[in-house]
């Protein structure tokens, strides 16, 4: 039996405005199918709309409409009330703690319906442990917090209300609606001239616009026309194993490190495991640059694999072990790419024609992340992108089934970074969106958004432990414990 401590009477509410995942518990509290099972669909464009509107329009029930404009009458964290449900002395490791979570507005009075954005995780300060929780929410105004016990010890609870339900409303017609939430400029130059135009996913306009389109999957960036300079179109719990679905929690922090929740997963601390592991393998790590502090952090921990050359922050960059004939490459991912440093349209090209180009082998391991970029836009850029992706990775899979490709979710970023076009909210929905496009697909899942919450840690660029967690668990994959 173990012995949790539980101060749980009044809530932990560190923050006035912060989170809800709004999950359905299954197996693991994992979330029900968002759809239910369907023929897979052929490959054409008609397919990839008709499954691009299903699963915005199943995404639709975590959109809250609300309109409500009085502050008061939003839900308030400091005068909400968290309760544990069915308390006693003792729990034992591997059990379910549930806490009530009563939502009041600014009077303190009860909430009628639901649709709140919130974290929650149990901790242990002390041990460095930590794992998220999975809310469910009852339309009215009332939730119950599922939490795991994953080891022993005295456990804290923080439930974390991120926004009300007022400013998801809010926030989604922002996210849809409004538009010029960034400003591109696109750079044309050659020999001796340079010029420069706004640039943007769409443009309202009767001028003349370039259109870089990829034909095939028929997506687009648009530039306004250089006035002078001509434009060119670039060409452009066993065994982790794939396939394995991720539950909700996926896993849980103790001692600092990550522990899976559905696989047996290594920790890779030593410098000779990892290049063991890597050794003989071409890495394509493809996408924003949290996928790049892969390449950043394999370059410092392991001493024999060097850049070839030095480049800019967003140019695509490639480390090579000669001895061990590694390989691991990263290219960002088409536009709309946010940065204050320029983002060349010949470097980073659709992620689609990357994989179909690629021959795959045994040897040949993609890891893809896309999301932080997407968040402004409209939820049906960031679906359709998936779901053309996905494609293009089952037709890899189809020509060289040895491959390995991995998914790796968004995490969490600062609160108040960019708050109505880069929110949580918008990372939340596009993961739960991530999950539905893969479910099925022989890939492997890497839970960054699960390893943040836990880790309660609200940074874009998370730090080097959070990393190493994630690269030790997609190699656990390629070289598990018993491997």
């Amino acid at each position: 039996m173990t012995r949790v401590e539980s101060p749980i009477a009044t809530p932990v509410v560190e923050n006035d405005s912060y989170i809800v995942s709004i999950l359905q518990p299954g197996k693991w509290f994992d979330r029900p199918p968002l759809l239910p099972p369907n023929p897979r669909l052929h490959d054409t464009a008609r397919a990839i709309k008709a499954e691009v509107k299903e699963i915005l329009q199943a995404l639709k029930r975590h959109v809250p409409a609300v309109n409500q404009t009085q502050v008061e009458l939003s839900s308030s964290g400091a005068h909400s009330l968290v309760t544990l449900m069915n308390p006693k002395e003792n729990y034992c490791v591997g059990e379910i703690v549930s806490v009530r979570v009563e939502m009041n507005d600014y009077w303190g009075k009860p909430k009628t319906y639901g649709g709140d954005f919130i974290l929650a995780r149990i901790h242990s300060p002390e041990l460095k442990a930590g794992a998220a929780g999975v809310p469910e929410d009852f339309n009215n105004g009332t939730y119950r917090v599922n939490f795991t016990l994953f080891w022993p010890g005295s456990v804290k609870v923080s439930v974390l209300l991120i926004h009300s339900s007022e400013v998801l409303s809010t926030l989604w017609q922002a996210k849809e609606y409004c538009n010029d939430k960034f400003i591109f400029t696109g750079t044309f130059r050659n020999s001796t001239l340079q010029e420069t135009s706004r640039c943007d996913i769409h443009l309202s306009t009767n001028e003349t616009v370039c259109e870089f389109k990829d034909e095939r999957n028929q997506e687009s960036f648009f530039c306004f026309k250089p006035k002078t300079l001509p434009y060119r179109v670039p060409q452009a719990v066993g065994n982790c194993e794939m396939g394995m679905s991720s539950p909700t929690p996926s896993g849980f922090f103790h001692s600092g490190r990550w522990s899976s929740s559905y696989c047996r997963m290594s920790g890779f601390q030593s410098v000779s495991d990892m290049n063991h592991c890597l050794q003989g393998k071409q890495v394509y790590l493809l996408g924003d640059s949290t996928i790049r502090q892969w390449i950043e952090y394999s370059t410092y921990k392991l001493n024999d694999l060097k850049y070839t050359t030095k480049t800019a922050p967003q140019a695509p960059k490639l480390a090579i072990d000669k001895r061990r004939n590694i390989t691991i490459s990263w290219k960002m991912h088409g536009f709309p790419c946010i940065s204050n440093a320029p983002c060349f349209i010949s470097g980073g090209i659709y992620i689609v024609r990357e994989l179909d180009r690629l021959a795959g082998g045994e040897n040949t391991v993609v890891v893809i992340s896309i999301g932080q970029h997407l968040r402004p836009f409209p939820l049906k850029l960031y679906v359709t992108r998936m779901v053309i992706i996905k494609q293009a990775v089952t037709r890899l899979l189809r020509r060289s089934p040895l491959t390995r490709v991995f998914v790796k979710s968004e995490n969490t970023r600062e609160l108040n970074s960019y708050m109505i076009q880069m929110n949580n909210w918008h990372g939340h929905l596009q993961n739960l969106a991530l999950k539905e496009v893969f479910r099925g697909v022989k890939v492997g899942f890497i839970d960054a958004w699960d390893m943040t919450v836990a880790a309660n840690t609200f940074e874009v660029h998370p730090n080097r432990n959070i990393v190493h967690d994630q690269i030790a668990l997609f190699l656990s994959y390629l070289c598990g414990p018993n491997s």
